[in-house]
């Protein structure tokens, strides 16, 4: 499956409406996005996204190439030139906020680039982000091997010896103990063997049932339709469907539309 004004010169935050926390009970939500703006430099990106990953819940971010998934997960964590709106974790606003704050908060960032170390081995790259203070229970090392036995046949290799599979692994796999309890991953499917997907799909069903809340930027609809509790569709930097998981098979038409699927 397979934008332009100036930013502006500070960074704004819109307190109220639907930028708030969006609670499931008394509980906040994971996640609130309300009318964020974001920008690389001249270019204006994201126009006024709005979505909420409730607390355990798993939410796939479907579009095409280009429509603003990664730039969403970006922006979350500050990674964009600058952004306007609202963006809650576990009802704090981040919006202003350094960058590691942003984690601290229980943030886990998979980037579709992976960031291995080729210079370390697998252990090394799987030991070295530092553990959050969330006191939420993370997978420990043995569940982890359990759920990818190649990060343990594989953890003296150094990070160029590993496979693309592999490598993907053990980019998802190293914020899975680290107590982060939110996390973000984009586009973790792309380009692999089906087996590896299917192991990532089984760590995705095993963090659902262990209360974490995931943001899954997909353009691999298949991978995510059987995952997901809810759907948001991205066009040009904006949200333009929110689906549920039980009504996909009556928006059959409208995704095929946007995504090709």
């Amino acid at each position: 499956m397979n934008l332009l004004a100036p930013p502006p010169s500070t960074v704004q935050v819109q307190p109220g409406g639907s930028g708030d926390a969006l609670t499931r009970g008394k509980e906040p939500a994971a996640l609130s996005i309300g009318d964020l703006h974001a920008w690389y430099g001249d270019s204006h990106v994201l126009h006024g996204v709005e979505l909420t990953v409730n607390a355990g819940e798993t939410i796939c971010l479907l579009g095409r190439n280009g429509a603003g998934r990664t730039t969403t997960l970006r922006a979350i964590m500050g990674l964009t030139s600058a952004r306007t709106g609202s963006i809650r974790v576990f009802g704090k606003e981040v919006i202003g906020l350094p960058q590691h704050h942003v984690a601290q908060l229980g943030v886990g960032y998979c980037p579709e680039e992976r960031g291995i170390f080729a210079s370390l081995t697998t252990q090394e790259n799987f030991l070295l982000p530092p553990s959050l203070p969330t006191r939420f229970p993370g997978f420990s090392i043995d569940e982890i091997h359990a759920l990818f036995p190649n990060l343990k046949t594989r953890a003296n290799s150094p990070g160029t010896r590993l496979s693309g599979g592999e490598q993907q692994m053990l980019a998802v796999a190293r914020i899975f103990r680290t107590g982060a309890r939110l996390l973000l991953l984009d586009e973790i499917s792309e380009g692999l063997a089906p087996v590896i997907v299917q192991a990532l799909g089984r760590a995705i069903k095993e963090l659902k049932k262990r209360g974490f809340s995931v943001l899954l930027a997909e353009q691999n609809f298949r991978f995510s339709a059987n995952l997901a509790d809810r759907f948001y569709v991205m066009e040009r930097g904006k949200i333009v469907l929110e689906i549920e998981r039980s009504e996909l098979s009556n928006k059959q038409a409208e995704l095929k539309e946007l995504l090709g699927v």
